[in-house]
């Protein structure tokens, strides 16, 4: 197994190569979910990152190497400048792709228009394979069906999609039930995401907090069956999971470490702030004021995140800490140091499974 090089290192080595950037194109959402990580708001903010903006932060981060831009929000599909952006990302050799949550804007006309812009991919957020349910945590009526009919359409046009589904009080004993939905939508892939407590979870409590016990379970269970199932599998915001695939003899599933903040993977905002990941309240610089390939690689704080020996606590000790790391922002959120073990893994540093 290989591992991030120190962070020490020349432009161009592994430490330095940039290969997801995740840009929250607007705070603005037509959804209203409990655990949204952005605090969306109803409209769109006249201090959005312009245009030019945007392809000057796509331009720099091309310097970084070609990364996957997740153009993301809020509701991306709010802005009508998305098939520019887009298309300039496309052009510089990135991978562009569209993190959506509202059916109702993705129609086949915008489908087609992404399509000729050089998106080939998109994600959704779905919860529950019961309408109702989901329908409920959105607080849309009718979110779900309209998303089934965007999945029928996105497939129409041969593109692909992927299901993003936070794990939370209310599903995580179903999760062989939605995957099996997950599966006969026809998507490409299935994402676990765990909850941080910033943003609208920091105050959401029961609806969206799991028990540590319950974490561990679900982990441990999607460990021992994914390899099995029929689409691939990622896990989000619980870098644990990497060390219990381990320690069950199978490939940690990561190209170096899980928590990717900082290093490999970086985010700005809709204002133009820079984060090491999107659950991060860590300003790290800002891009109106500084080259995004600039910060990336300077930054104090994301050249810490890539040393584990400065990981304090069981995240300091343990043996994994170079395949795992713990969660950089969870650590951030609830100790308030991003150098902090993660409190969402009870594994004990030294101490097998």
């Amino acid at each position: 197994m290989t591992h991030p090089q120190h962070p020490h290192t020349a432009p161009g080595s592994d430490a330095q190569l940039l290969r997801v950037l995740a840009w929250e194109s607007t705070r603005a959402c037509t959804l209203a979910c409990p655990h949204c990580r952005a605090s969306a708001v109803d409209m769109r903010d006249p201090d959005e990152l312009t245009t030019a903006e945007a392809m000057q932060m796509l331009e720099s981060a091309a310097e970084l190497g070609k990364s996957i831009i997740i153009l993301s929000g809020g509701e991306p599909l709010l802005r009508d400048d998305l098939e520019q952006i887009a298309a300039r990302a496309a052009e510089l050799g990135h991978r562009p792709v569209v993190s959506c949550n509202d059916g109702r804007l993705l129609t086949d006309a915008r489908i087609a228009s992404l399509a000729a812009a050089g998106i080939r991919h998109f994600s959704f957020s779905m919860h529950s394979e019961k309408e109702a349910d989901h329908d409920h945590f959105v607080r849309v009526e009718g979110a779900y069906r309209e998303a089934l009919l965007a999945f029928a359409r996105i497939k129409k046009h041969g593109l692909s999609f992927q299901i993003n589904t936070t794990v939370l009080p209310g599903n995580h004993e179903r999760l062989e039930a939605i995957k099996n939905w997950v599966v006969s939508l026809g998507a490409a892939s299935w994402h676990l995401f765990f909850i941080v407590p910033m943003g609208r979870a920091a105050a959401a409590g029961s609806e969206v907090d799991l028990k540590q016990t319950q974490i561990d379970a679900v982990l441990r269970y999607v460990a021992a069956e994914s390899d099995d199932w029929p689409l691939p599998v990622k896990v989000t915001c619980a870098p644990q999971y990497a060390q219990i695939r381990a320690a069950l003899g199978k490939d940690p599933g990561s190209r170096g470490r899980s928590c990717m903040a900082g290093s490999g993977f970086v985010f700005v905002s809709w204002r133009g702030d820079v984060k090491p990941c999107g659950y991060f309240d860590l300003v790290v610089g800002n891009i109106r004021k500084t080259p995004l390939s600039q910060i990336y690689r300077e930054s104090a704080e994301l050249r810490d995140m890539r040393t584990p020996e400065k990981f304090s606590g069981i995240c300091g000790q343990c043996r994994f800490n170079r395949v795992c790391g713990g969660c950089r922002a969870r650590a951030y959120a609830v100790n308030g140091s991003f150098l902090a073990s993660d409190p969402n893994c009870n594994y004990s540093a030294g101490q097998d499974r």
